[in-house]
Parts: C-alpha cells; sequence; structure tokens
C-alpha cells in the first residue's frame, strides 16, 4: 500500500492546481511534445498541450483522475515501464520523498527522458515553507514516508 492509498482519498477534491507552479512546470518543459509524469497522482499539473503518459503506484490517486486526463499506467518511478529515451521530457513533482530508491529513480528518469524536470519540498519546513502553507489546506499533518 502506498502513502497515498491511505492519505490521499480525497485528494482530488482538495488540491488545486496553483498557477504559479503550473507556469514553471511548463516553462521547464519548453519545446518537449512527449512527457512522462512520474508519481502522477490526480494529474492536477499534467499539461493539456502535451502528448502526456502518466505513471502512478496508487489505486486510489488513479480513481481520482478525471476523465480527460493523460492515459495512466500503474507503476513506480524506480521500474518504469518504457524503453530508453521513449519521451522528450520526465515530469515528477512533489513525488521524490515517497520513492524508495532516489538514486534508482532519477536514473530510470534520465533514461526514459532527455529532460528531467524536477518539483521537490523539503518536508522538514512542512510548516513554513510557502508550497505547504499556501498551496495545501490547513488540518492535520500526515506523517509522510
Amino acid at each position: 500500500m502506498t502513502v497515498y492509498d491511505r492519505i490521499g482519498s480525497r485528494y482530488g477534491q482538495t488540491r488545486r492546481p496553483d498557477p504559479r507552479i503550473a507556469r514553471r512546470i511548463d516553462a521547464a518543459l519548453g519545446g518537449s511534445r512527449t512527457v512522462v509524469n512520474v508519481g502522477a497522482g490526480s494529474g492536477s499539473y499534467e499539461p493539456s498541450d502535451l502528448a502526456v503518459v502518466a505513471v502512478e503506484p496508487s489505486p486510489t490517486m488513479i480513481r481520482q483522475r478525471p476523465p480527460d486526463a493523460a492515459p495512466v499506467v500503474m507503476g513506480v518511478a524506480e521500474a518504469l515501464p518504457f524503453p530508453d529515451g521513449s519521451f522528450d521530457a520526465a515530469l515528477a513533482t512533489l513525488t521524490l520523498h515517497h520513492w524508495t530508491d532516489l538514486e534508482r529513480g532519477l536514473r530510470e528518469l534520465r533514461r526514459v527522458a532527455r529532460r528531467q524536470v524536477l518539483l521537490m519540498g523539503d518536508i522538514s519546513m512542512v510548516d513554513t515553507f510557502w508550497l505547504i502553507t499556501d498551496y495545501v489546506p490547513r488540518g492535520p499533518r500526515p506523517a509522510v514516508a
């Protein structure tokens, strides 16, 4: 069971894309046409104008993806089910702290895509980091594995 199978049952209802984050992701993807979105969750930051394939390990999160979201494959960052060089870019948004082997996951992103776009947060700063204080609704903070 992934963390989001426990804590993410209402994720699609409570998390909305923040335009500041979306703009930075779009700019970082640059001239990419094909993107793999690793740890895609409910698809909040998937560009609608690119060919995106989502990878998500949590059935709970997959069920919350909108009907018009990118196609999704159940999988993990550490073992992406794609041939080398399949995508122009690999996107990983607020997911690295859930991976079981960070180095292996990063190698997989490099293997399947020429460009990697990562948005990370430091969970030790949960009460002061703008992304958490502005983006995540207040309430009990679940422990993150």
